[in-house]
């Protein structure tokens, strides 16, 4: 960030802080306060660990302390790829309170990403698991060049120690019931203007775009979304997708449960099993997943024999809900449904819980906090009328203030302040937002965003490939598959292109699931790649394999 931009951003902080909007306080003050007044409550339960409010504020100290004596410092940037567990949680709010900056990989990404993210950040070190999902990956670290990542320091949540030219530690045990309170800490706790942590932003680019997200703002972030969901000091919030994304992390998240005094409850994995059990056996009340999770719930409430009168709403994000299902969902669970929309950089929306079903399954809802400031756009900054289509753009107190490293100057802001959202929407007569697209391309599979750019790209190191273009196509199981369509100089199948991926450490979500071979890929009059026509040859080529 220049200086102009820091600038900006000190002003746009002023304002919010001035209007009441941010009270100056970073997520560990927030959380600290919280763990003081619900000391004995259970605020955490997950595979590894649960721990009470005031367990998880010693555990946190203890941590803390222990990254410092290990070499970390304020304003060390370090890698976290840790599943759903305490051990996550604590080392976020751990690595926060000496000032260093965790940023939260994906379970899914593999040497790739991590170098281009190391690129990037520099960071001096990560903190991974063993088994996410069967994959190892500090490995993935120690096999990596050195010199290549910069990191000096590596922590797992299993597995033997090591010395070495970077050397491996386990991280520190999880507390028992009598662990003695620590002695304060040597540091003063980050700033309430201070980064808290980085996210990752799935858009449409190849490179990773980092998401600094600031203490008192995104602390303001989850609150209100949980404000806006009901999250109170009674509610026990199951995550069962990746605590590393913006929407089961903050929007509300288990970070808006925590600062309500809630329960989070941390699921491996969004399997209907092993979720169905966890809501089960630890009354859950609210759960959030994306649609096409949604799809195979629903799909498994037929016939498995699931206990889940606990539950009171679903909150569903990052694509758009077929009303039919939600109705049926909502049949099957006995729970309301809260439809979402949020981005990493900025905005959330969610209906209201007494919206009536027409809003609530047909909407995004309206913006979560008063001070945002929500429009439609045409290509030109025209801002449009009720009921026609254009960009989303926003601005509000919890909105990023711009991207670290590669995209830093990225001009994602209009001259009057408003984020580009790149989202494709419309508002209704009564202001409920209504999300309709992307403005450049991407695929939504599984909660993934994938960029047809990017594969394209990773397709054309293949030998023998001569042409790609990437395009996704509805899925009942994935929401929307990736469909690859190559111009190759022999033969080609999905088997070779996983293989040629995986040795590139491409993360295994990033696979095409469908590659058709063609003699050459259709293009317009003016010689762009026609996606119109190359929907239509897919949707031929699959009609005639099933």
């Amino acid at each position: 960030m220049n200086a102009g931009a820091r600038m900006r951003a000190q002003k746009i902080l002023d304002a919010y802080e001035a209007s009441g909007h941010l009270r100056r306080r970073s997520l560990c003050e927030e959380l600290h306060e919280v763990c003081l007044r619900h000391s004995e409550r259970r605020a955490v339960v997950a595979p590894d660990a649960e721990l009470s409010y005031r367990q998880l504020d010693l555990t946190i100290a203890h941590w803390a302390r222990a990254f410092l004596e290990a070499g970390l410092s304020g304003g060390d940037q370090v890698l976290v790829q840790l599943p759903n567990s305490a051990a996550y949680l604590v080392s976020l709010f751990a690595l926060m309170r000496i000032g260093a900056v965790p940023t939260l990989m994906l379970p899914s990404h593999r040497h790739s990403e991590l170098v281009r993210l190391a690129r990037q950040l520099r960071p001096v070190a990560y903190i991974g698991g063993r088994d996410q999902l069967g994959f190892d990956c500090v490995a993935m670290v120690e096999e990596a060049d050195p010199q290549e990542l910069g990191i000096r320091l590596l922590y797992a949540d299993a597995g033997p120690e090591h010395a070495g030219p970077v050397p491996c530690h386990r991280l520190p045990p999880l507390p028992g019931t009598a662990d003695p309170e620590p002695p304060p800490l040597p540091v003063a706790g980050p700033g309430h203007r201070d980064v808290a942590l980085n996210l990752l932003s799935g858009g449409t680019t190849s490179e990773p775009k980092i998401i600094p997200r600031v203490h008192e703002a995104y602390a303001y972030n989850a609150r209100v979304a949980a404000l806006r969901c009901g999250i109170g000091p009674d509610s026990v919030y199951l995550a069962v997708l990746s605590s590393s994304h913006d929407f089961p992390l903050a929007q509300p998240g288990v970070l808006g449960t925590l600062l309500c005094g809630g329960t989070a409850v941390m699921c491996a994995s969004a399997a209907f099993d092993e979720a169905f059990a966890a809501i089960e056996a630890n009354r859950v009340t609210v759960t959030a997943i994306v649609p096409a999770v949604a799809q195979l719930w629903n799909e498994a409430l037929e016939w498995y024999p699931a206990q889940l009168s606990s539950l009171r709403q679903i909150l569903i994000g990052a694509a758009r809900l077929d009303a039919e299902l939600g109705r049926s969902l909502m049949a099957r669970t006995g729970a309301l449904i809260q439809q979402g929309y949020g981005l990493g950089e900025g905005i959330t929306t969610f209906t209201r819980l007494d919206d009536p079903e027409p809003v609530a399954l047909g909407t995004q809802g309206t913006p979560i906090s008063d001070g945002d400031v929500l429009r439609i756009v045409d290509p030109q900054g025209r801002q449009l009328p009720a009921g026609v289509a254009g960009e989303i753009i926003e601005k509000g107190p919890y909105t990023f203030l711009g991207y670290y490293g590669a995209h830093a100057d990225d001009d994602c802001f209009t001259a009057d302040g408003f984020l580009r959202t790149g989202d494709l929407g419309y508002l209704d007569a009564d202001g409920n937002l209504v999300v309709c697209g992307r403005v450049v391309e991407q695929i939504n599979r599984l909660g993934e965003n994938v960029s047809p750019r990017e594969i394209e790209h990773f397709l054309g190191l293949i030998g023998g490939v001569r042409e790609a273009a990437v395009l996704g196509a509805p899925d009942e199981e994935l929401g929307e598959r990736t469909v690859a369509v190559v111009v190759t100089d022999g033969p080609l199948d999905r088997r070779r292109v996983m293989k040629d991926f995986e040795e590139r450490g491409i993360a295994r979500y990033k696979v095409p699931d469908e590659v058709i071979v063609v003699d050459a890929i259709p293009r317009t009059n003016i010689g762009k790649v026609d996606k119109n026509a190359l929907r239509a040859m897919t949707q031929q080529q699959t009609e005639r394999t099933d």
